[in-house]
């Protein structure tokens, strides 16, 4: 489905980091929403959870644990915000798994203590497929309507591009591979001991793997501007290699508006479906 709807190219550019961009194909239909309704609810909690916490529910019930329980709300200009990150969190990893080829362990909303609020740290984390790891990726993701206007308090207003450079250069300083250690731990508790174990050498023997470093800013396509990428691009090299990933969506905040709609009914479908 997502590749019907976008396209993915790298561009051969000047800058110090390689960018590609992922632009529409098509605008998208009544099918791109669902699929991306059942993207984002089994985002948030996996399919057979779902069906473990509301066997025998009535279709209220399903509806009601979804808004009370799994969801971010949407009352305040905060919880919107949220929304709007967690669904550019959803879309970033869809294209990692898809166009990229990427193996994304888990999907970091489902450890949200607190449904309403974003998740602190890395925003993705991916390692090449196969029974070797050799190549590690972290991943900053922004989901802005405009992102030509700076942010930040006067006199640091930076544009996006920076602010999330900076905050993913704190991946590349730090001393210990902290998600691989988490990872370890989570796989160790499933049981899964041969998943614990890649992660248990790579908190061991950090050297031997390569880091890779991507930034996703989903980007409103007419609020362009290509000076945020020349802001990024005089910045002094910190992070080797680097990527920018711009998708460009046309009408942005209707698309997300359209996609939580009703997203109660994804459940009820999947669920019914079973």
């Amino acid at each position: 489905m997502i590749n019907k709807w976008l396209e993915h190219n790298e561009q051969v550019s000047s800058y110090t980091f390689k960018s590609i961009y992922v632009s529409e194909k098509a605008k998208p239909d009544n099918g791109t929403i669902e699929y991306l309704q059942a993207q984002i609810i089994t985002s948030y909690r996996n399919l057979d959870y779902y069906k473990f916490q509301l066997e025998n529910s009535s279709e209220a019930d399903i509806r009601n644990f979804v808004l009370n329980q799994v969801i971010p709300a949407n009352v305040t200009q905060f919880d919107k915000n949220v929304r709007q990150g967690d669904w550019g969190e959803i879309l970033s990893a869809l294209i990692v798994a898809y166009f990229q080829n990427l193996e994304v362990p888990i999907n970091k909303l489902q450890w949200k203590l607190n449904k309403d609020k974003a998740v602190f740290g890395t925003d993705l984390f991916a390692y090449n497929k196969g029974d070797k790891i050799t190549d590690i990726y972290y991943y900053e993701i922004k989901t802005r309507l405009n992102p030509k206007n700076k942010e930040g308090k006067v006199p640091n207003r930076n544009y996006i591009t920076v602010i999330a450079h900076n905050s993913l250069a704190k991946d590349e300083s730090a001393p210990t591979e902290s998600i691989a250690e988490f990872l370890s731990r989570l796989f160790f508790e499933m049981g899964e001991l041969n998943e614990a174990k890649k992660f248990k050498d790579m908190v061991k023997n950090p050297q031997n793997y390569k880091r890779n470093f991507e930034m996703f800013f989903i980007i409103d396509k007419d609020n362009f501007d290509i000076k945020i990428l020349n802001e990024l691009n005089i910045l002094p090299p910190q992070l080797t290699p680097l990527k920018v990933t711009l998708i460009f969506i046309e009408d942005l905040q209707n698309l997300v508006q359209n996609t939580w709609n009703d997203i109660e009914s994804a459940l009820v479908k999947l669920l019914k479906d079973e």
